[in-house]
């Protein structure tokens, strides 16, 4: 049952914060780890968003050969959620299927649904919570359901209403996706593994939340009482006890712990729409009378908004159709996507806006000249095209989307907000993903790797197997919906309440 490789993924895991919690005695494992071998920077990928840097480091290509920049794939006519169908480049785990090598992969995102692999593959998100088959073999899949607690991905609450709830769900997501990896090692582990991954995502709900709880860099550290902070230094004991038992579990001959992304502060939202439709780059399906009129429904509610119910409905994990009618009021309501010549559809640290043909420079021009109205500072880091940063060709469906990377403490909020072009962080966020992630691991075919798209040939290498050029291959966008349009809703909610929609 002897493990080659155990690959562990945290997503959004922060060098700075892991060697934080690791020298304060809360993470005494990962400390042993980190006496071994150094903690590493490895970098992500523009848009720096989970769908696509995870889809890089499968790969070992960028999106435009893998083709997924968001959860939300907008070439597709519906918008619809991407899934393990998405990926247009051949994951390394179907390389090594096909030569017979044991592969395990628990929890990963954009592996639903999951597909026939020479092992076991359980889904990570976004998938149906309810009524979805989560695991290759099917037979694994009510192993799965008994255990408490697991799910695609973890369940979050306020930190506003109740950071104690809040903290604890995560920690609970933790112990349920180590133990469904115990279980599917036990069960299926008898012929040893090439390689087995996990993953954790509750790492990245735990610090969009509660990231003013853990950074003494942030100016907000100091107001949050100290027994919170102390409560959410805890929950990264919880992730070490969870490293301990699986590396301790599955003996690996090598290790490789890495990250999506990185992690940091956000203070204030930057609302790219507004200064569009400032500029008469964006078009209103409703009158500015109509738009003043959602404005000043959306001040009302916040100033009657006593007892935080939008934080309670932003995260709750049974979001209500006001949650979906809050976001129609906000923006899905408002714009007239066919008539404008530019519209910011995805948030997060970067947004993705769409831009007909012969606006691109004025577009760019407009969002890096934005500035904060009190201080002066600029909002836009870069507008990034995806003609520029990677090898397109010319019919492909990314050329008209640009890349909009807001500039530190600040995210991109692709609503229209009561407060105009910057406006305060949503409820109950605190921390946004950041470019630079990480990497640890004894793998010596890994020893100078740099950025995620180094992780896939150098598993394949250390196996030895050669890491071809992928194959593109014409997406069918008619091919078989896994979701239901109910399912459709209830994801992309949980996505909204994790910052990436």
């Amino acid at each position: 049952m002897r493990t080659k490789i155990l690959l562990i993924g945290l997503d959004g895991g922060s060098a700075d914060i892991l060697r934080q919690f690791a020298a304060q005695g809360h993470m005494p494992f990962l400390d042993g780890l980190f006496a071994k071998a150094p903690l590493r920077a490895l970098e992500s990928i523009p848009p720096y968003a989970t769908p696509a840097a995870w889809a890089s480091i499968y790969t070992g290509v960028t999106p435009a050969d893998h083709g997924v920049l968001d959860f939300v794939d907008p070439t597709v006519p519906g918008k619809h959620l991407v899934n393990s169908t998405s990926l247009k480049a051949e994951p390394f785990w179907q390389r090594l299927s096909v030569q017979d090598r044991r592969i395990a992969m628990i929890a990963f995102p954009l592996t639903y649904p999951p597909k026939p692999i020479n092992g076991v593959m359980v889904s990570g998100l976004p998938a149906p919570h309810q009524g979805a088959l989560w695991s290759w073999p099917p037979e694994f899949d009510a192993r799965l359901k008994s255990i408490p607690g697991f799910l695609p991905d973890p369940e979050m609450s306020s930190p506003i209403v109740n950071p104690e709830r809040s903290i604890s769900r995560l920690e609970r997501h933790i112990r349920a996706v180590a133990q469904a990896t115990l279980a599917a090692h036990k069960e299926f582990g008898g012929g040893g593994w090439d390689v087995f991954g996990v993953q954790f995502q509750a790492l990245d709900a735990f610090q969009h939340m509660f990231w003013a709880w853990i950074d003494p860099n942030d100016y907000r550290f100091s107001s949050r009482p100290e027994h919170e902070r102390q409560r959410a230094a805890r929950f990264f004991t919880t992730l070490d006890e969870a490293l301990r038992q699986l590396i301790e579990n599955l003996n690996p001959q090598e290790i490789v712990i890495l990250s999506d992304h990185g992690f940091g502060s956000a203070y204030e939202a930057v609302c790219p729409n507004p200064l569009l439709l400032q500029h008469g780059l964006l078009t209103l399906s409703v009158s500015e009378k109509h738009l003043r009129r959602s404005l000043q429904i959306q001040r009302l509610l916040k100033r009657l908004d006593v007892f935080n119910l939008r934080a309670r409905m932003k995260f709750s994990a049974q979001p209500r159709v006001t949650t979906r009618n809050l976001s129609r009021l906000m923006r899905d309501g408002l714009v007239d996507e066919a008539r404008s010549p530019a519209y910011v559809f995805s948030g997060g640290y970067c947004g993705i806006v769409k831009i007909q043909p012969g606006f691109e420079a004025t577009v760019r021009d407009v969002l890096l000249q934005a500035r904060h109205p009190v201080s002066g500072h600029h909002l836009i880091k870069a507008v990034l095209f995806p003609a520029d940063l990677w090898d397109l060709p010319q019919t492909s469906e990314w050329r008209h989307y640009a890349i909009i990377q807001a500039e530190a403490g600040f995210l991109i909020d692709s609503h229209f907000r009561e407060y105009g072009v910057v406006a305060p962080i949503s409820a109950g966020l605190s921390g946004a993903h950041r470019p630079t992630g990480i990497l640890w691991t004894t793998l010596d075919t890994l020893q100078s790797a740099e950025s995620v798209l180094d992780i896939a040939p150098g598993l394949l290498h250390a196996l030895d197997i050669s890491a071809s050029p992928s194959q593109r291959r014409e997406r069918d966008i008619h091919e078989q919906s896994f979701v239901s349009p109910e399912d459709q809703a209830i994801i992309e909610q949980r996505l909204r309440r994790l910052g990436y929609l």
